[in-house]
């Protein structure tokens, strides 16, 4: 039988892609799904340009919408990330992914669960926002089995997944 493709985030397969140069791995995750998926690792951070480690990033919102800033500095990813993210969405499309696993909280990767801060960054206003990437992935595949690490059991049934 062919194995479903899955995006995943990659630092919940081990990749120690996040921002402190560490992984989140999840040892359920593989346990679970390894035999039965090819996983399709994705780090829209790293994949875009950014270092690792890199400074923290946080969602703040704007006048042009919610962008994606380095915490120390205000510096600006969001155009970086987005066209990134334009060109992955069309690879992920042809390469016919079933569905896609995100690390929760993330600014890039969050499912309604990132901190979303006022402008200049100080004040959060909202944990319950969208990363950038994964906004723009709900968007362009709005019938996509998509999750976080919490929700492994239900993604996985979601997919019809045993």
């Amino acid at each position: 039988m062919k194995k479903l493709k899955i995006g995943i985030s990659a630092c919940l397969i081990g990749l120690k892609y996040r921002y402190d140069g560490d992984s989140r791995f999840s040892r359920a995750i593989v346990e679970k799904l390894g035999d039965k998926v090819d996983f399709i690792p994705v780090c829209p951070e790293v994949e875009c340009g950014l270092s690792i480690p890199r400074p923290k990033m946080h969602l703040e919102v704007s006048a042009r919408g919610t962008r994606l800033k380095v915490t120390e500095t205000g510096e600006d990813q969001t155009d970086r990330m987005i066209l990134w993210a334009e060109n992955k969405l069309e690879q992920l499309e042809r390469r016919g992914i079933s569905g896609f696993l995100f690390q929760k909280r993330s600014p890039s990767c969050g499912l309604a669960d990132a901190k979303i801060f006022a402008p200049g960054g100080k004040r959060m206003i909202s944990d319950a926002g969208y990363g950038i990437f994964a906004a723009m992935l709900r968007k362009k595949f709005p019938k996509l089995v998509i999750g976080e690490e919490d929700d492994l059991d239900e993604f996985m049934r979601s997919l019809g997944i045993r």
